[in-house]
């Protein structure tokens, strides 16, 4: 498991000092919320979390995103139908390449890797007959977000679960 995480963290780890070394975070808050939707997987609803930690990162443009995503996916055929719905929780980090990109401070490239572990359920008459999937495992995402007002962003992005995905963060 230990590999599995330093396999999944190490490009962004890797990737960051080469590609924004001489960037300072452009966006200083600490903390945002935010809600999406993806239009992947027959519409999966996201909630998130991200954290600056570029004073851990030696200053890079770093944030960690903790979230949550949620989506359900029907099968089936008449006198057979099922469903599944899947829970997935994530965790990982992504670089915002604003500055190094030498953008308007309001644009905030990013693209970034991370984990997810999820459960999946499964209701109608058919579940005893299907083998249960597996939810998780490597998370990368990558978009733009866009200040719109100091505390507000919109984002747009491309992530494992959501697909094409968009947005809005409120910073704290």
């Amino acid at each position: 498991m230990r590999k599995i995480i330093l396999a999944a963290w190490l490009p962004v780890f890797i990737a960051a000092p080469f590609i924004a070394a001489p960037a300072m975070a452009a966006d200083q808050s600490k903390f945002s919320l935010g809600a999406g939707y993806g239009f992947g997987n027959g519409g999966v609803l996201s909630l998130h979390g991200d954290f600056n930690v570029s004073e851990l990162a030696k200053d890079l443009p770093l944030k960690a995103r903790v979230g949550y995503d949620h989506y359900s996916l029907n099968y089936g055929w008449v006198g057979s139908n099922y469903s599944w719905s899947y829970n997935v929780f994530y965790g990982g980090a992504y670089v915002d390449f604003g500055k190094a990109l030498k953008l308007d401070n309001r644009v905030h490239p990013f693209a970034g890797l991370g984990l997810g572990v999820g459960s999946a359920s499964c209701s109608g008459n058919w579940c005893g007959n299907v083998a249960s999937p597996t939810v998780g495992g490597l998370y990368y995402i990558a978009g733009v977000q866009y200040d719109f007002v100091p505390n507000v962003a919109g984002e747009i992005n491309i992530n494992e679960w959501g697909g094409l995905s968009i947005g809005a963060n409120v910073k704290f």
